[in-house]
């Protein structure tokens, strides 16, 4: 995955010559809520991959004590210049969202108006316990490094971050919020599945050159 490869690279950039044990220590503090953990597996196979693309190299393998050993990476011109240029390439693109709610409430026909609304509200409910932890992380934290105290330390950028993920998540909330609302004042009609009929009519419809064009301009917004 070529985040987790970014974001591997990047550490080793930034904190090395570093092992992996201290890549993973790092990208744990990195944690929020409801964001995909970036297993030990992870980290250990990407620094492999990167060592075997020339990206990274061995500076050295060390055991202490009765301890496994330890293998030490730095950065190569080669990886400066890949991660320079993915690090631009993925902040300029725009991608598509990738949230399977988005998918499956292409399908919000199949429940009843009732449980629509329950797992909206639901939904609602862990989105802003997300911007709750979030906060609260935030008050914790300073960006203003202070010796000793390293733990309470968070950049101003990486807070930056936050508050953006923080702001998507308050949208997200608020947009179940309204949509349950209009389901249940009758604003929002789901119907209910087609039958057998409609679905005939349905897969003629997509046969169509109209309908083609049309999903294809659709398709073009999200992309």
């Amino acid at each position: 995955m070529w985040s987790t490869r970014l974001i591997v690279l990047g550490l080793v950039r930034w904190l090395g010559p570093v092992h992996g044990y201290l890549v993973r220590r790092e990208i744990d503090s990195w944690r929020m809520p409801g964001v995909a953990e970036i297993g030990a597996g992870s980290v250990y196979h990407a620094l492999k991959r990167l060592t075997a693309d020339a990206l990274i190299e061995v500076v050295a393998t060390e055991s202490v004590d009765d301890r496994p050993a330890r293998t030490t990476y730095r950065i190569t011109a080669k990886g400066e210049s890949e991660f320079q240029r993915t690090l631009r390439e993925k902040l300029w693109e725009v991608a598509g969202s990738d949230d399977p709610f988005h998918t499956a409430w292409s399908f919000a026909t199949v429940l009843t108006p009732a449980e629509n609304i329950a797992l909206l509200r639901q939904r609602a409910d862990v989105l802003y316990q997300r911007v709750e932890s979030v906060t609260i992380l935030l008050a914790a934290t300073s960006p203003e490094f202070t010796e000793g105290d390293e733990s309470s330390f968070l950049p101003a950028h990486a807070r930056a971050l936050l508050k953006r993920q923080t702001d998507l998540w308050n949208a997200d909330a608020e947009w179940c919020e309204d949509t349950a609302r209009r389901i249940e004042a009758g604003e929002l009609s789901l119907g209910p599945d087609p039958d057998a009929e409609q679905a005939a009519h349905w897969r003629e419809a997509i046969r169509s050159e109209r309908f083609a064009e049309e999903a294809a301009r659709w398709h073009s917004v999200f992309d």
